[in-house]
């Protein structure tokens, strides 16, 4: 998994990896141009033909002007204009202002109204990750002017005013798209910063296999190539049994479907049976809707109440949804904490039961939680913002020992040790109902396959939200959490996961 560093420590490393690779900066910089370059013309290759490129005098505007070669040389109309002083502008700038062919226009502004908005798309190269105030003067003033513009603006590894770790002081860029080098900078992790960022592609300079132990941080990007290696080897002789038999209790009268696609989520990730408990009004709802679930009745009629099965019969149990927060609910829960001594994930009403009993806390040692935003708050109490979240997060995992899964658009998995592992794939399109529910289905029918709890979660993000990308390609806004289930197979394809 790739180590998210601080902005601080970007400029460290680039130090670092430019002596180990024996190369310049400068080549280093042409190696991020090139790449950067390369989504472009995938992105927009019928789209841009005019590109406005806008260049501060450090090495953010040094990319901007070697992307702008780039695309220069490649029959783009490109017009830079650069912002600051030229001549105090960094080493590498002044070498790519050299390295400019002839016929390619670059203009010096004193004002923002000489930059003449007329182009297919705007290249943002103005700051960096160096800058930790907020901007003004005419800084401030061409970023007022590129936003009141309504030409897509693609920024070049932070939309130019953006800090690189921590919340917005003043304006910013605001992005269509980021294309930022080799592992996000924290802030475009940041839901606070979404209307900046756009929609964020990270793209290799080819950091992959370097060694960062030299750098100190707990946050890390995982990606598709980090999920095969997390995953357990079966072999043909592997029986239904070897693939865990997993046991899904909640559901209450009008909301059983959040059982049913937990249960079917489970069997599609591979579980060798799957079993369900909920109250007698959903066992005809579930014999029908998911036949190849065994149903476990409750004597109630519409809420889990106890006594329960036999949970020593289950290699791992999910426990929550659609169960709602009654007496009895919170006795089944009460009577699973403390008599199940296996794997175990908590999502939705579970969860809100561990705010409203604060003591059950002290049975979430190797448990998971999958909290949304509003019931972790309901958890731990009201954030600030998503960098508090973040720490409070952590802080619960370490102190309870258990895995924190905090959901959004770049759900961040907690871990005992202070780890936290932020999930790289997913769409805005699986903002929809019962897709959490999906979610814990996959993760509980890791964890009865055998994966510890850290590997189950972050396998399980990753697959869900890699199904929600392929269920959504076709589908768009029209995506359901069924969509997002039967899309689950195809990602163990998709990774060549056996």
């Amino acid at each position: 998994m790739q180590k998210l560093l601080s902005g601080k420590d970007v400029k460290r490393l680039d130090k670092a990896f430019i002596q180990f690779e024996g190369i310049s900066s400068l080549e280093l910089m042409e190696r991020a141009a090139s790449k950067f370059v390369e989504w472009f013309i995938q992105r927009f290759q019928t789209e841009a033909g005019r590109v406005i490129i806008i260049c501060g005098t450090g090495n953010n505007g040094g990319d901007g002007l070697a992307i702008g070669r780039l695309l220069f040389l490649r029959d783009y109309v490109i017009t830079i204009y650069t912002v600051g002083d030229v001549a105090a502008g960094s080493g590498d700038f002044s070498d790519n202002i050299h390295r400019l062919p002839l016929g390619l226009p670059l203009k010096a502004i004193d004002d923002a109204s000489e930059i003449l908005l007329e182009g297919q798309v705007i290249i943002d190269a103005l700051f960096g990750v160096g800058i930790n105030r907020p901007i003004s003067g005419m800084f401030a003033s061409v970023v007022q002017r590129v936003n009141e513009s309504s030409i897509p603006v693609v920024s070049v590894d932070l939309p130019s005013g953006l800090p690189a770790d921590d919340l917005l002081q003043g304006d910013a860029v605001k992005a269509s798209h980021t294309v930022t080098f080799q592992f996000p900078k924290r802030s475009l992790l940041l839901p606070e910063h979404a209307a900046y960022s756009g929609e964020v592609s990270v793209v290799s300079i080819g950091m992959d296999s370097f060694d960062y132990s030299a750098f100190e941080s707990k946050l890390y990007y995982v990606q598709a190539r980090d999920i095969p290696s997390l995953h357990k080897v079966f072999h043909r002789f592997s029986h239904k049994g070897s693939f865990g038999k997993f046991l899904l209790i909640g559901g209450s009268l009008g909301k059983m479907g959040a059982v049913a696609l937990g249960g079917r989520a489970a069997l599609r990730t591979g579980s060798g049976l799957v079993s369900v408990c909920v109250p007698r009004c959903g066992l005809e709802p579930i014999q029908c809707s998911v036949p190849e679930v065994m149903v476990e009745v409750c004597l109630a009629e519409q809420t889990v109440s106890l006594p329960l099965p036999d949970c020593t019969n289950y290699s791992a149990i999910g426990i929550g949804p659609g169960m709602g927060t009654t007496s009895d609910a919170y006795h089944v829960l009460e009577a699973v904490l403390s008599c199940y001594g296996g794997p175990m994930v908590l999502d939705a009403d579970a969860i809100n039961l561990l705010a409203l009993h604060p003591h059950l806390h002290a049975y979430l040692k190797g448990r998971v939680l999958t909290p949304h935003l509003v019931e972790f708050e309901r958890l731990v109490g009201s954030c600030a913002h998503h960098l508090e979240r973040m720490d409070r997060a952590r802080a619960f995992a370490m102190a309870y020992s258990c895995v924190v899964v905090l959901k959004g658009a770049n759900t961040v998995v907690s871990l005992p040790d202070g780890v936290q592992v932020v999930n790289s794939s997913g769409t805005h399109y699986m903002a929809t109902g019962g897709s959490g529910d999906v979610l814990t289905g996959i993760i509980g029918s890791f964890l009865g396959q055998g994966y510890s709890p850290e590997k189950a979660s972050i396998c399980g993000v990753f697959h869900h939200g890699l199904a929600g990308e392929l269920a959504s390609v076709s589908r768009r806004r029209g995506t359901i959490a069924s969509d997002i289930l039967e899309a689950i197979p195809e990602t163990f394809l998709k990774m060549n996961i056996l």
